[in-house]
């Protein structure tokens, strides 16, 4: 019996004799590692870890707007000026038929009651002119006629050209009469840029309220789109 308790104590203390050396085993390890081996790691291996961030708990920013609206103040409204249509062909379906002077002269007949019938001129005067363009000017694409247009016992008024375009023959450029004089002021416009370029003569009408020509302004000029 007594061989039995001098066999367990022994067994006991080469146990506890175990831990021991186990326990000093690794104090001489960490003892070693922060002497020999920590001085020698990276500054940054060493900092404590960055703590995650709870996305739940950072207070979100309001929404940025897509735009801000621009209040505009309201566009004035252009002045109406007469309907300007460039006629497709001369002569063509639905252009107007413009005065012809010699035909007008010759079917004037007697005069109105009203008064006599003027007699025509074919000159560029104070009242009925042709300021822009200018005589013997070079155009091309969108031109806008400026001038006068007021004769006496004024009825109206009409723009024609004549060249390579038209094959000879006087052609509406507004394609349709102006009731309404003008003086210097704007007369109309057209595009001419799709016409063949070349010398044309532009020819400004005026009729009377009895529709009697009153006379005819003239000029010339170059096309060179």
């Amino acid at each position: 019996m007594f061989g039995l308790e001098r066999e367990r104590g022994t067994q006991k203390r080469n146990t506890a004799v175990f831990f021991l050396l186990l326990f000093a085993g690794i104090a001489g390890l960490v003892y070693y590692v922060n002497i020999s081996i920590a001085p020698t790691l990276p500054a940054d291996l060493l900092k404590p870890p960055t703590p995650t961030p709870n996305i739940f708990a950072t207070p979100l920013s309001s929404p940025t707007p897509l735009g801000t609206a621009e209040i505009r103040p309201p566009e004035p409204t252009p002045v109406l000026v007469p309907t300007i249509t460039l006629a497709s062909q001369p002569g063509g379906p639905g252009e107007p038929a413009e005065p012809n002077p010699e035909a007008t002269a010759e079917l004037a007949g007697p005069p109105t009651p009203s008064g006599p019938t003027p007699t025509p001129f074919v000159d560029c005067t104070v009242d009925l002119n042709i300021s822009e363009p200018a005589n013997g000017s070079v155009v091309s694409g969108l031109i806008n006629f400026s001038g006068t247009a007021d004769t006496p016992n004024f009825g109206y008024f009409s723009l024609e050209a004549n060249g390579p375009e038209t094959n000879g023959s006087w052609a509406s450029l507004l394609g349709r009469n102006i009731e309404q004089p003008v003086r210097d002021s704007f007369l109309g416009n057209v595009n001419l840029s799709e016409w063949g370029n070349g010398p044309y003569l532009l020819r400004l009408t005026a009729v009377d309220a009895n529709d009697n020509l009153t006379g005819q302004c003239v000029i010339q000029v170059t096309l060179e789109n």
